[in-house]
């Protein structure tokens, strides 16, 4: 019997995130010029007064992933080929058709799904649904996650939604991932390792027979720092 199959995680936290906009808006040089004169040029300062995160979008949409984090994802697709990718928080939507449009680049036959409690953020239009299913499910109600145990493998699990994380890991190395399969956790480890590091040592080591870090992504960008988890053993 593993230690995470009769373990009851807490929720290590509830992250909010980004706000309650999902609309992607071009950022706005305040107090200050954008066209810079070049005989000025070694004066030009460096903060623009806006957050470089703002400004990151795919086509359109709010990207909320910096260019590490893409480079790092379009190097693993390269390498897995996966059939599906599941991206739990899915806000405005940028990621999936980012996915999506990445996948078919590489001639991979990938579905992209997007799990969110509240898809009336999402700004795909529907035009652009192709290969990206929506479904709306509860991080608190693992049961509404059911309808992807029919996903095609390989498959990446991404949880951008940070809450009731491990709980969702569990379920998901109980009913999902197959050998090689990915569950990665975005943007909160070094949070976590920070405000709950003892908690955060016993929950992953309680999955240390079914997981294994890949050390190659973990290490790869500030999002994903130390959170690239691979399903290292076939399920039962």
């Amino acid at each position: 019997m593993n230690d995470y199959s009769h373990e009851k995680f807490l929720d290590l936290n509830v992250f909010r995130g980004v706000g309650e906009d999902p609309v992607y808006h071009p950022p706005v040089v305040t107090g200050r010029p954008r066209e810079w004169p070049l005989d000025q040029w070694a004066d030009a300062p460096r903060d623009l007064g806006f957050s470089d995160f703002a400004r990151y979008q795919w086509r359109g949409l709010r990207m909320l992933k910096d260019p590490e984090t893409q480079a790092s994802y379009h190097d693993l697709l390269w390498e897995l080929r996966p059939r599906t990718i599941v991206e739990l928080g899915v806000y405005g939507g940028g990621s999936l058709v980012w996915f999506r449009d990445l996948a078919k680049i590489m001639g991979i036959d990938c579905q992209v799904i997007g799990i969110d409690k509240d898809l009336s953020r999402c700004q795909i239009p529907a035009s652009e649904r192709s290969n990206i299913s929506l479904y709306e499910a509860d991080c608190a109600e693992l049961e509404t996650f059911e309808p992807l145990r029919d996903a095609a493998h390989p498959l990446i699990f991404i949880d951008d939604a940070h809450a009731n994380t491990f709980n969702i890991m569990k379920w998901a190395v109980d009913h999902l991932l197959e050998q090689g399969d990915y569950f990665i956790i975005e943007d909160m480890i070094p949070y976590w390792h920070r405000y709950s590091p003892k908690l955060l040592a016993e929950y992953l080591a309680a999955f240390r027979d079914v997981l294994t870090m890949d050390m190659v992504y973990a290490n790869a960008s500030s999002q994903l720092d130390r959170g690239v988890f691979r399903r290292s053993v076939v399920k039962e």
